[in-house]
């Protein structure tokens, strides 16, 4: 007993620390800031922790969250001014851009394509998705750009060979499959675990494919940066802590993904652990342009008068950096003894 209670005093007075040196400590009213995510996903996780462990209102931040099923919403949402950030697909903000929207990526944890391609269990391989109905979230969205990808390395036509279905958020997505709306769907985890026990086929994991996509962006406007650095900054230290307590507190993580994700199945949600805060969660969230210059080449048209650049800006992080948080959060590098 004496030992778990010196661990807990140890981790109350590490987190007391952080707060003392990052937290906003000015005494003034919490700012009140709107957040909109576009699927229920292990991905969210950070998200998630961040809100329910209290770390946005330590940054002097009370943030509501909303989720809103489908990419395009979510972009109206924030372009409108009803949220302040959004969490969507890398493309949905890439494509308000070149529309003049003016968004940008200021947070990424994770840089790979976390989707599986779920069918039906008649469907054994790919070719024979020949003539089949395919479901996606969203026509133009991050699961669209996995679809394409599949299609292409299978030789399959969009429309000639198989036709596309925008279905919804993944709760939709999946009932579309089990009623027989489609054939089959890109799913994301842990609606695609579910899948799995209920008989379903995985025909591919996008998640082992390598290919680096901004999987998990966190996005604002520029002029809400601008008019609003210090919010920005604040959001992401709590934003920040939120993937550390993932990456280090497993037992709360779970009941958080279970919360959110409606899914008491234990091992539903270890699994969706070790994708999701372990394999590909990254410790310091910087939009990769690598990653973004990815989604150019695959998915923008040819000719788009666009750089990577144009819709990242990790100056936050960058400062982030600079003040020392994750050199606090993450005393030992990755990958070194203990």
């Amino acid at each position: 007993m004496s030992f778990l209670v010196s661990r807990a005093s140890r981790a109350a007075v590490f987190f007391a620390g952080v707060f003392f040196f990052f937290g906003a400590g000015t005494g003034r009213a919490a700012e009140r800031v709107r957040v909109a995510y576009s699927a229920i996903s292990g991905a969210m996780g950070p998200l998630w922790m961040a809100q329910d462990l209290g770390l946005f209102n330590r940054q002097g931040l009370d943030v509501q969250l909303l989720y809103i099923g489908g990419g395009s919403v979510v972009t109206q949402a924030l372009i409108g001014g009803d949220v302040q950030f959004v969490r969507l697909g890398a493309s949905a903000v890439m494509q308000a851009s070149l529309r003049g929207a003016d968004l940008k990526m200021i947070a990424n944890t994770i840089n790979r394509l976390v989707f599986s391609l779920m069918s039906k269990p008649e469907i054994q391989s790919p070719s024979d998705l020949r003539g089949k109905k395919i479901g996606v979230t969203r026509l133009g969205g991050s699961t669209d750009f996995a679809l394409d990808l599949a299609l292409k390395k299978w030789s399959l036509r969009r429309g000639a060979d198989v036709a596309v279905i925008q279905t919804g958020g993944m709760p939709q997505l999946l009932g579309a499959i089990t009623t027989g709306s489609v054939d089959a769907g890109v799913i994301s985890p842990p609606t695609n675990l579910t899948a799995s026990k209920m008989g379903l086929k995985e025909l591919v994991d996008f998640g082992d494919l390598p290919i680096l996509y901004p999987n998990s962006p966190l996005a604002t406007t520029q002029a809400y940066l601008d008019k609003n650095r210090d919010v920005a900054l604040r959001f992401l230290r709590a934003y920040s802590e939120g993937i550390y307590r993932v990456k280090t507190d497993r037992e709360t993580t779970l009941k958080i993904y279970g919360k959110y994700t409606k899914v008491q199945d234990p091992e539903i949600l270890a699994e969706l652990y070790r994708i999701y805060g372990i394999k590909h969660l990254e410790r310091i969230p910087y939009v990769k342009q690598e990653a973004v210059e990815e989604v150019l080449r695959s998915e923008m048209k040819t000719g788009t008068a666009a750089n990577a650049a144009d819709f990242i800006n990790n100056g936050l992080v960058a400062e982030l950096e600079r003040e020392g948080l994750f050199r606090k959060l993450y005393p030992v590098p990755p990958n070194t003894p203990h």
